[in-house]
């Protein structure tokens, strides 16, 4: 399995827009593929939580609760308030979960979280896009460290998105609490910390995404 660097991940992003694929491409990409695979890996599921932080690592997580909104019983869990979300594209994928039966909460504190968590501890199947390719470790603020706790004290099957939220995506380094899954969605290609965190991503699924390397789709 070949791994990337967070920044050589970047640099492949910013130029896909070269042939097509805008953020917002990439996005709906990674979020209609992880939907697809929670849909084919977890038929009988019933109920699902995705649990969303503000940036584009939630963002794939609010397009892949619109597409398995059609499917399951969905809630999404924000972890900011919507205003704070942090690009146009994560906003506008919050925004469009308004047109479909997702259940929306919006969990930026403590106390709405703690409303919120036996919509994460009771589901068949949680996806965690909580922190991205941006984050690196150390101390885990609130709410997310208690969402992450949720996460892990879910009944459900747990799947990260592209990596463990609490794994820093480069060095591997752990933060404490960082996200136990049992599938661990890598995006186009796994990040060099997950090498060896077996024990944090469990199953690790390589997902395309549309990116190209070397004139080849990726």
């Amino acid at each position: 399995m070949e791994y990337i660097t967070p920044d050589a991940m970047k640099e492949l992003e910013a130029g896909a827009a070269r042939y097509g694929l805008s953020v917002k491409d990439l996005m709906e990409n990674a979020g209609s593929a992880v939907a697809r695979f929670v849909e084919a890996r977890y038929p009988e599921a019933r109920k699902v939580c995705v649990v969303c932080g503000g940036g584009n690592n939630g963002g794939d997580g609010l397009v892949a609760a619109r597409h398995l909104s059609s499917r399951f019983d969905v809630t999404v869990v924000l972890l900011v308030a919507p205003a704070a979300i942090r690009t146009e594209e994560a906003r506008e994928s919050w925004e469009a979960l308004g047109g479909t039966r997702a259940r929306l909460r919006v969990a930026e504190d403590p106390e709405a979280l703690a409303e919120a968590s036996e919509a994460v501890t009771s589901a068949d199947v949680v996806v965690a896009a909580i922190f991205g390719t941006g984050v690196r470790a150390g101390p885990v603020r609130e709410p997310y460290a208690s969402a992450i706790s949720l996460v892990n004290a879910s009944r459900g099957a747990r799947v990260a998105v592209d990596l463990p939220s609490g794994i820093d995506p480069e060095t591997g380094s752990v933060s404490d609490p960082a996200v136990v899954a049992d599938v661990t969605l890598a995006l186009h290609r796994p990040k060099t910390g997950l090498r060896g965190r077996e024990e944090h991503t469990g199953e690790l699924v390589v997902l395309p995404i549309g990116i190209r390397e070397e004139g080849t789709a990726g």
